[in-house]
C-alpha cells in the first residue's frame, strides 16, 4: 500500500471514530498517535506543539519552527502554523483554530501536556473530551505494515536474547550486563532500547528494578527484561536465568513457564482477555505462588511497548485479529527471588502466533 493511501485509511478510521462518539475532532500531539496518523515524529518539549484534526478538511498543526520543516512534506496533506520563540505561539494557535474550524466537543490524547491545551483552550470555544478510546481502539488492530514491523522487531530482539547466556558471568554487575545486552541488542539492528532491566537475587523480586551494581552470584535467578523497536514497532522479551544450579530457582521457574505456556494456548480471536490472565494465574494459584503474582499477565504492543489491548484480571475485551501483545507471568517472592517469562504473540486469523522465538526450558542458557 502507498504511504499516502495508507494514512488517508488511518485518518479515516479516526474520524469515523470520533463521529461515533459525537465529537468534532481531536487534540493530537507529538508522540505515537501522531507517527501512526502522519508519519512524523518529534519530541515533545515545553513548547506548544498540537495537531487538531477535524472531521473534515485538512488538519492543522501549531509546530515551533525548528521542528516544523518534516511536516511540510508528509505523504498526508496538512496545514503547518509555524512559530518562532520571538514571535511566540499565539498567533499559529489562532490560526490554526480558524483554519481547522474549532468548537464543540474535541477529543483530546491522554498524554498531551497541560500546558498545550490550556493555551489552546484560551483561544478556541471548545469542551474538551477523552480521545483515548478512539485512539487506542483504532491502533489495538495492526495493519500489515505494521504486522511487518513487529514480526521484524521481534526476530531482532530475539537474536540478541540468544546472545546473552554467553554474557552472564558471575561477578559481573547487572549495570555492566545491561550495558552488554544493549550493546548486543544494537548490534543486531535494533533502532532503539528502552528500560533495560537486569534484576539479579532479592532484586528480582521487584518487577522493575533498575540495573544496579550489584554483582550477579551463583544460585540466583536473574531477570532479564527488555523493549527494543525496528521501524518504530516494539518488541519486549524477558528472560529469567541462573548460574549454576538452585533446586528454588528452578522450582518457581518451572511453575512460571507452565502458567505462560497456559496462558499462551488460550491466547486466540475470541477470547476475552480475562480467561488469558486467569490461565496463567491459575496454574501458580495451585502451586501456592497465586500471591507472588502481583501484576496482570501482558499488554498490547506497538508503537508503544505498553497499550491495548491489556491482558488483565477480569477484563472483558476479546482478542481480535491484528492485535498484537505480551505473554508474561511471574513469581516474585521478597528477598529471596524472582521468575519472569514473556513472549509476543499476534492474532492471525484465528490463532496466536509468537513472534519471539528465544528457547524457554529451564537451562537452555547453560
Amino acid at each position: 500500500m502507498r504511504p499516502e493511501a495508507l494514512y488517508a485509511a488511518r485518518m479515516k478510521r479516526l474520524r469515523e471514530g470520533l463521529a461515533k462518539r459525537g465529537l468534532k475532532g481531536a487534540v493530537v500531539v507529538p508522540g505515537p498517535n501522531m507517527r501512526y496518523l502522519t508519519s512524523g515524529t518529534s519530541l515533545m518539549l515545553e513548547r506548544p506543539f498540537v495537531l487538531l484534526i477535524p472531521l473534515s478538511g485538512e488538519p492543522q498543526l501549531v509546530a515551533p519552527a525548528l521542528e516544523s520543516g518534516p511536516y511540510r512534506s508528509l505523504p498526508v496533506a496538512i496545514g503547518v502554523h509555524a512559530w518562532t520563540d520571538s514571535e511566540g505561539p499565539g498567533g499559529a494557535i489562532s490560526q490554526a483554530v480558524r483554519s481547522a474550524g474549532v468548537e464543540g466537543t474535541w477529543g483530546v490524547e491522554g498524554r498531551a501536556p497541560f500546558q498545550y491545551v490550556n493555551r489552546l483552550a484560551k483561544v478556541a470555544r471548545l469542551k474538551l473530551a477523552d480521545a483515548e478510546p478512539v485512539l487506542q481502539g483504532m491502533r489495538e488492530s495492526k495493519d500489515e505494515v505494521e504486522v511487518r514491523l513487529l514480526k521484524k522487531s521481534g526476530e531482532t530482539l530475539s537474536k540478541a536474547f540468544r546472545r546473552f547466556p554467553e554474557l552472564i558471568k558471575e561477578g559481573t554487575t547487572e549495570l555492566e550486563l545491561s550495558r552488554a545486552m544493549t550493546d548486543a541488542i544494537y548490534a543486531e539492528g535494533a533502532e532503539r532500547v528502552d528500560d533495560m532491566l537486569v534484576q539479579a537475587g532479592r532484586t528480582a523480586a521487584d518487577p522493575h528494578h533498575l540495573p544496579s551494581g550489584r554483582k550477579v552470584q551463583r544460585g540466583e535467578s536473574i531477570v532479564v527484561d527488555v523493549g527494543s523497536t525496528y521501524g518504530g514497532y516494539y518488541a519486549d522479551i524477558t528472560r529469567t536465568f541462573c548460574i549454576g544450579r538452585s533446586l528454588d530457582v528452578e522450582k518457581v521457574y518451572s511453575k512460571v513457564l507452565e502458567a505462560q505456556e497456559a496462558a499462551v494456548a488460550e491466547s486466540r480471536a475470541g477470547a476475552k482477555v480475562g480467561d488469558v490472565d486467569a490461565a496463567a494465574r491459575g496454574v501458580l494459584e495451585g502451586a501456592g505462588l497465586g500471591r507472588y503474582f502481583f501484576h496482570r499477565t501482558g499488554h498490547g504492543l506497538g508503537l508503544e511497548i505498553h497499550e491495548a489491548p491489556y491482558i488483565v484480571e477480569g477484563g472483558g475485551e476479546r482478542l481480535g485479529p491484528g492485535m498484537c501483545f505480551t505473554i508474561e507471568p511471574g513469581a516474585y517472592i521478597r528477598g529471596k527471588l524472582g521468575v519472569r517469562i514473556e513472549d509476543d504473540l499476534l492474532i492471525e486469523g484465528r490463532t496466536g502466533v509468537g513472534i519471539t522465538d528465544v528457547p524457554k526450558e529451564y537451562g537452555w542458557w547453560s
